[in-house]
């Protein structure tokens, strides 16, 4: 069976990066806001592309999508759109940029499912 062309990509020339998950507590507080805790998983690595512009746009079946960057990533990695990736310091979250995921696009080469692309912006400016 043929590997994925992204697999092939060197690891030290990839970038490491955290997934922020974020899910509801169900309760409210004392202000009457929703709780919620973040749940962070270390140690994904991938590339990270600065769009050409800011919100620039694609199209995603049949959505516009807004986005500053685009992160490639292997096809495995667990991302979804209510998720946060932290770039710049994997480790230590207050020095990192939080980047809200916007879209997930699955690429195929041929019949392989090759990477993944995920449409991010900033989430502080």
């Amino acid at each position: 069976m043929p590997r994925p062309l992204f697999a092939y990509v060197p690891n030290r020339a990839l970038q490491q990066f955290t997934r922020v998950r974020r899910t509801s507590g169900g309760t409210k507080d004392s202000y009457g806001d929703a709780t919620f805790t973040e749940n962070q998983t270390a140690g994904f690595r991938g590339m990270f592309q600065i769009a050409g512009k800011p919100n620039q746009t694609v199209t995603i079946a049949g959505n516009e999508v807004r986005y500053d960057a685009v992160c490639y990533m292997a096809a495995t990695m667990a991302v979804g759109e209510d998720d946060v990736l932290l770039f710049g310091s994997s480790s230590a979250t207050t020095i990192s940029t939080r980047y809200r995921v916007n879209g997930v696009v699955t690429v195929y080469d041929g019949s392989i499912i090759d990477h993944k692309q995920v449409f991010v912006s900033q989430e502080v400016r």
